[in-house]
């Protein structure tokens, strides 16, 4: 595909300059480097996996650069060259110049496309934790929910719902708070996971009111305990 763009592109400046002079050849290569610089980007759009930050960086400066060379000899040909002095001098000078800011946007691009890829990386795999972190918080909750299910009382309603805020409010603690502080967040799990076991145990509890109490000191206590790390998070 890349031959046959070059092909045409090729045929069609050696139709459009009556005289194949230097200007032709620096013409017809500088637009055949434009489009393969252009064509080669094409998979880094076209692949998920190839489309990083740091990859769609880099393609757009190099996008720039093809088609600023492109344009430049352009205009140098249709605006500044002169046939008689045939001064070749600015269409240098541009050239060089526009490689060089390439050079260094290519660069930057490459530096803070790493460092933000970096970041990105670390941000979804925070993400994916806490995500992790929150099902697993949701699944006590299920459980919880699961050994209740035949009891039938004020308390079981009132412990639910407590229960159900208290998941709510840490599922809506901040991804970077949490990842900062797994100790904290393995402690609210444990807590869940206490409950969740107390809960389960109270139908064959040979003291229910026992059982419910304590059960209630538990939720409680997970209570006190958000209270406490949401004024030190």
């Amino acid at each position: 595909m890349v031959l046959l763009v070059v092909a045409c592109t090729a045929g069609i400046y050696y139709l459009l300059f009556d005289e194949h002079s230097t200007l032709f050849y620096v013409n017809t290569i500088v637009t055949c480097l434009a489009e393969v610089l252009l064509l080669a980007n094409i998979p880094i759009w076209s692949g998920e996996k190839m489309m990083t930050v740091k990859n769609a960086a880099a393609s757009v400066s190099v996008n720039i650069y093809a088609v600023l060379v492109f344009l430049w000899t352009t205009v140098y040909t249709l605006a500044i060259y002169n046939s008689e002095e045939e001064n070749y001098k600015p269409l240098i000078i541009g050239l060089l110049g526009i490689t060089l800011l390439f050079v260094i946007l290519y660069g930057a691009t490459m530096i803070g496309g790493g460092v933000t890829e970096k970041h990105v990386e670390e941000l979804q795999t925070k993400s994916a934790s806490k995500k992790l972190f929150v099902f697993s918080v949701q699944e006590s909750f299920t459980n919880i929910k699961e050994a209740l299910h035949d009891e039938e009382s004020e308390w079981k309603d009132e412990t639910l719902k407590a229960l159900r805020t208290m998941a709510d409010k840490i599922g809506a603690m901040p991804t970077d708070k949490l990842s900062k502080n797994t100790d904290i967040a393995s402690e609210l799990k444990d807590c869940m996971d206490s409950i969740a076991e107390m809960c389960e145990g109270l139908a064959t509890a040979d003291n229910k009111a026992e059982q419910q109490a304590r059960i209630t000191r538990k939720v409680n206590q997970l209570k006190n305990y958000l209270t406490t790390i949401k004024t030190i998070m």
